[in-house]
């Protein structure tokens, strides 16, 4: 198939040149309207996040529902998810794009985390008492974990970062103050449990798509049942809240009754 900057074909085609919504453009138009480069417009056809082009002839015409569709494969992945997920999520039928995005905000905002906190670098190695010689190492397993993020400067272009789970980094405060942590072993503490609730979320994530998304998506995502499928979500996760911490406190109850008893037996 190619595709012309400026064509202008003989079997009466669009010429890419009238507005409104039925306005047909080519690739690179595609691409300046949506800030997206040629070569990644074709990738995401090649992974069918983008819809085929109408042909006329052999050059293919793009319209406003492939700029919608980029513009929601760009928010989703700002929103952290990789082509692959949003693969599974998009089909050829751009009419339901506004209701994927505006479901996908929903559910993260189901999950996010109180507003954000703003600090200096310096105000948090000062308050997690970090070293000279930690302090990097200690932020970059903060940054990998996801706790804090890089913020924009502050006007004295002192360096800053938003710290994302401002509660989490509070409960590892705790870890250092109650068990004689340093930094770097409350961080390691906070990295294992990080990678047992990851196993809880795949757990109850599987669920909800093989359960409710994909009997949803065989139907036809059709309109009426959107608030069905958020609710679903919803539901899902309170009922996972109530069972982790159902689940911990069993386990902690097993686990304190098993190190009681071997100590006083011996």
């Amino acid at each position: 198939m190619v595709e012309h900057t400026s064509p202008e074909p003989e079997d009466g085609s669009p010429d890419g040149t009238l507005g409104g919504a039925d306005e047909l453009f080519v690739v690179e138009e595609l691409a300046r309207r949506t800030g997206v480069s040629v070569r990644s417009l074709r990738n995401y056809q090649s992974r069918r996040l983008l819809p085929p082009p109408e042909l006329h002839g052999r050059t293919g015409y793009y319209g406003a529902e492939h700029v919608e569709r980029v513009r929601l494969v760009q928010q989703l992945r700002a929103a952290g998810l990789k082509l692959e997920g949003i693969a599974r999520m998009l089909d050829s039928d751009t009419t339901a794009d506004g209701q994927l995005l505006a479901f996908t905000e929903h559910a993260r905002g189901m999950f996010t985390p109180p507003e954000a906190e703003v600090t200096t670098l310096a105000e948090l190695v000062d308050r997690f008492r970090l070293d000279a010689g930690d302090a990097a190492e200690v932020l970059g397993t903060a940054l990998r974990l996801g706790l804090v993020r890089e913020a924009p400067d502050g006007p004295a272009c002192e360096p800053r970062v938003e710290v994302v789970a401002p509660a989490l980094l509070v409960a590892g405060e705790e870890a250092m103050r109650l068990l004689g942590l340093d930094a770097p072993g409350a961080l390691d503490l906070l990295e294992r449990l990080r990678r047992h609730a990851d196993g809880v979320a795949k757990l109850y994530v599987e669920l909800f798509v093989d359960r409710v998304w994909q009997p949803f998506v065989d139907a036809g995502k059709p309109a009426v049942a959107w608030p069905d499928v958020e609710q679903a979500l919803d539901d899902l996760r309170q009922l996972a809240t109530r069972a982790l911490q159902s689940t911990f406190d069993l386990a902690m109850v097993h686990r304190v009754d098993r190190v009681l008893g071997d100590g006083l037996s011996g």
